[in-house]
C-alpha cells in the first residue's frame, strides 16, 4: 500500500477519534455545569438560611468545581473559534457565561474574605473603643470599619445574586447547547445518568420535554439514539430500559420495537 492509500486509510479513523473526544468532552462539560449549578444553590440557599455562606464554601466551590468547569469550557468551545463563523452560537454564548459567572464568584468570595477576615478585628476595636483610656481616634477607625464590613455584606448578597442571575441565563443557553448537540450519545447518556440534576436546573422541566425539544417534538428520537449507543457498547439492560420509555413516548415506533427485540436476542445468546 502506498503512502496516499495510507493516509486515506488513517485520516477517517484520525477524525473518528476526534469527534468521539469532542463528544465525550461536551457530555462532561455538560454534567459538570449541572454539579456546579446543583453545588451554587446548595451554598447559596435560599431565604431560610439562617447562617452566613463562609469563604471555605465558596473558595472550595470556586477553585475547585466552577474552575475545572471554565477551564474545560475555554478548551472546548474556543477551540471552535475558527470554524464557528457566526460567532453568536450556543457555544460561544455559554463559554462566555460560564467565564462570567467564575469571575462574579471571585468577587462574592472576595466579599466574604473581608467579612470574616476584619469583621471580627473591628469588633475589637469596637470593644476597645468603649474603654475610658480610649483614644479618640479610636472611634473615627471604628467608623471606617464599619463602613468597609456594611459594604461587603451588601457586595455579598448583590453578587451571590448576581451569580444566581448568570446560572440561569446559561441553563437557558444551555439548552440551544443540547439541541445544537443532540447527535451525541455520550451527552444524552450524561443527561439520563444525571437526570434529577437535569430537571432541577431546568427548572422542574421533565427530561422528557427536554428531549422533545431537543428532537423536535419527538423525544423518542433522544431514547433510542442513547439506546443504540448502549446496545452497541453490550450495557443491555440500560439500552432495554431506555428503548422502553422510548416505547412509552411513541408506542408506534418500530424502530424502538426492533431495536427491543434485538437486545432481547442479544441477552438470550449471552445467558445461553
Amino acid at each position: 500500500m502506498g503512502r496516499s492509500e495510507e493516509a486515506i486509510g488513517v485520516a477517517p479513523k484520525v477524525r473518528e477519534r476526534e469527534e468521539r473526544e469532542e463528544q465525550e468532552r461536551v457530555a462532561l462539560t455538560v454534567a459538570r455545569f449541572l454539579r456546579c449549578y446543583a453545588t451554587f444553590e446548595a451554598i447559596a440557599g435560599d431565604d431560610t438560611r439562617q447562617e452566613p455562606v463562609t469563604f471555605a464554601e465558596v473558595d472550595g466551590f470556586v477553585e475547585g468545581q466552577l474552575f475545572e468547569l471554565k477551564e474545560e469550557c475555554h478548551w472546548l468551545f474556543r477551540a471552535r473559534e475558527g470554524v464557528d463563523r457566526e460567532g453568536a452560537s450556543p457555544a460561544a454564548l455559554f463559554d462566555i457565561l460560564v467565564g462570567a459567572l467564575f469571575h462574579q464568584a471571585m468577587k462574592v468570595k472576595e466579599s466574604i474574605y473581608e467579612v470574616e477576615r476584619y469583621g471580627p478585628k473591628y469588633e475589637a476595636l469596637r470593644a476597645a473603643s468603649k474603654q475610658a483610656d480610649a483614644p479618640q481616634r479610636a472611634q473615627m477607625f471604628l467608623r471606617e470599619g464599619e463602613r468597609i464590613i456594611a459594604r461587603a455584606r451588601r457586595s455579598v448578597k448583590e453578587d451571590m445574586k448576581d451569580a444566581r442571575e448568570l446560572f440561569k441565563e446559561a441553563a437557558i443557553v444551555l439548552r440551544y447547547l443540547l439541541a445544537e448537540n443532540r447527535d451525541n450519545p455520550l451527552l444524552l447518556r450524561a443527561l439520563f445518568d444525571n437526570q434529577e440534576l437535569v430537571e432541577t436546573v431546568c427548572k422542574r422541566k421533565p427530561l422528557e420535554r427536554l428531549l422533545g425539544d431537543m428532537f423536535d417534538g419527538h423525544p423518542a428520537a433522544g431514547y433510542l439514539l442513547a439506546a443504540e449507543h448502549l446496545f452497541e457498547g453490550g450495557w443491555y439492560d440500560r439500552a432495554r430500559e431506555l428503548c422502553k420509555r422510548a416505547r412509552e413516548c411513541d408506542p408506534k415506533n418500530k424502530a424502538a420495537a426492533q431495536l427491543l427485540a434485538k437486545i432481547n436476542a442479544a441477552v438470550h445468546t449471552n445467558l445461553g
